[in-house]
């Protein structure tokens, strides 16, 4: 990717070890699971801007280089034969593809297409992932998506951001790119979207606002200000396998976190989750003092 000289230097798109891995990795994972008695069904699992963080070297190299981390790795729809993982290591929705290769949205369809060929498609992603799986699973004809407090839209990240935070956002607005910054011309009346939503984060709310009136997103609203997982990730495991129905009954009115958690795995491993939660904030907020 050729990087314009008037630009700022940004680490997560112009560094060579974010470049390297970019142009010599694959970056998307295929694993089939043979215990699946439903050969015909396949999910796709998009990748986070939270893939690593900070933006430095040193986090990169641990974090994709040597652990080669994909989100949802180990959290899986369970009846599913088919898995495929995807990562955007510029962390930038997806707008340069995910490798030298598969350089661009329509690159990235071509191939999900192909891969999915003959499959009914579940796509799933938090935040910038749950972004791609609406998109994404709008244009390759998913049946399903599970979007959690994703965006609609990143227009307004030309007002709100700047170029060191979000670098292809601002290199790509004049290009043909820029009309992947609205999803909603995109969606799919067949896809059945299920969007988590956390009413207490601002951005959220604005992107919740943005579809409201999108017949095709049933809308799963949280009482909380958690960006990504609006719930203990404890209860992540069965939320994922709920069906349709089960899912819609969610939508009437703003769930509890807590409370939802507990319906879905119980007290005990909700105690157990907030415990082990606040434990890893203590150890983060211990290691910041040192």
């Amino acid at each position: 990717m050729e990087i314009k000289s008037e630009h700022p230097y940004v680490f997560q798109v112009d560094s060579d070890i974010v470049q390297r891995v970019y142009k010599n990795n694959k970056n998307y994972l295929i694993d089939y699971n043979e215990d699946c008695t439903d050969k015909s069904t396949c999910a796709i699992y998009f990748s986070s801007n939270d893939i690593y963080y900070p933006n430095e070297e040193g986090t990169f190299e641990k974090r994709i280089v040597e652990k080669d981390f994909f989100e949802w790795y180990g959290t899986r729809i369970k009846n599913v034969y088919k898995h495929i993982l995807i990562r955007d290591v510029f962390k930038q929705w997806y707008l340069s593809g995910i490798n030298k290769e598969i350089d661009s949205p329509e690159k990235l369809i071509e191939f999900l297409l192909k891969e999915t060929e003959g499959y009914s498609v579940t796509t799933l992603g938090s935040s910038a992932g749950g972004y791609a799986a609406v998109l994404y699973g709008s244009l390759i004809k998913a049946k399903k998506a599970i979007a959690f407090n994703a965006q609609f839209e990143i227009n307004t990240l030309l007002d709100s951001s700047n170029e060191i935070i979000d670098p292809l956002i601002f290199r790509s607005a004049n290009s043909e790119k820029r009309k992947y910054y609205e999803v909603n011309p995109f969606v799919s009346s067949d896809l059945e979207v299920f969007y988590f939503t956390s009413i207490g984060s601002k951005w959220d709310s604005e992107q919740c606002d943005y579809i409201k009136d999108v017949k095709s997103i049933n809308i799963i609203r949280f009482k909380t200000n958690h960006h990504g997982i609006p719930f203990l990730k404890s209860a992540l495991d069965v939320v994922l396998n709920l069906d349709s129905k089960t899912l819609k009954s969610y939508t009437k009115g703003v769930n509890n976190p807590i409370l939802f958690s507990i319906k879905m795995v119980g007290l005990f491993k909700v105690m157990v989750s907030a415990y082990e939660q606040l434990m890893k904030r203590y150890k983060r907020k211990l290691s910041f003092v040192k």
